[in-house]
């Protein structure tokens, strides 16, 4: 009989075990997929920043270089992270690495169709006077420096589970910069 009262006893503690670990556990599961998934639209938007600076710096002043450089973006989003998108920031660079204050502000209008990759629903904010693509100086031996090109990312990480603190949204910035290409040697 005392066998029968002592595993009752142990079947309890190892009740009492699991209603203190099961909570800790769980809340460990879901931080780590949370974490995973924001380390993801990190990465994507850090990727697509750096893949549309280098579009960009190969389109020179190309007519269509801004167009080149949002259409790379997107095709580094799938659609659902693409929901998030904020806007692509295009931007006139100076030698110390800083903005000029001239920048091409991207925003996505859904007013026309759903075609991300279409640039003629996109629409533009000038700042500074905006960055016309003719203007930027590729030429080596022109007189000037070669224009420094920047494209910033402005995106948002949704969580998912809205167990705190893992709920409302997440701003996600990410900027590259690069030196246009020369087209030609004098």
């Amino acid at each position: 009989m005392g066998k029968d009262i002592r595993s009752r006893g142990e079947t309890g503690a190892t009740l009492v075990e699991a209603a203190i670990i099961l909570p800790v556990l769980i809340l460990l599961v879901v931080t780590i997929m949370e974490l995973g998934l924001a380390f993801k639209d990190f990465l994507t938007t850090d990727f697509a920043a750096k893949e549309g600076a280098r579009v960009g710096a190969l389109a020179g002043n190309d007519i269509m270089a801004d167009c080149d450089i949002i259409q790379s973006v997107v095709a580094g989003y799938s659609a659902t992270d693409f929901d998030n998108l904020n806007s692509i920031t295009i931007f006139e660079v100076n030698e110390s690495g800083a903005s000029t204050g001239r920048e091409n502000v991207w925003t996505f209008s859904t007013g026309g169709g759903n075609d991300p990759a279409d640039c003629t629903q996109w629409t533009v904010t000038l700042v500074g006077g905006g960055w016309d693509s003719t203007s930027r100086d590729v030429l080596v031996g022109g007189g000037s420096d070669l224009s420094i090109l920047g494209v910033k990312i402005d995106t948002e990480h949704n969580w998912i589970t809205g167990v705190p603190p893992w709920n409302g949204q997440m701003d996600i910035v990410r900027t590259a910069i690069q030196r246009l290409e020369p087209e030609g040697f004098e």
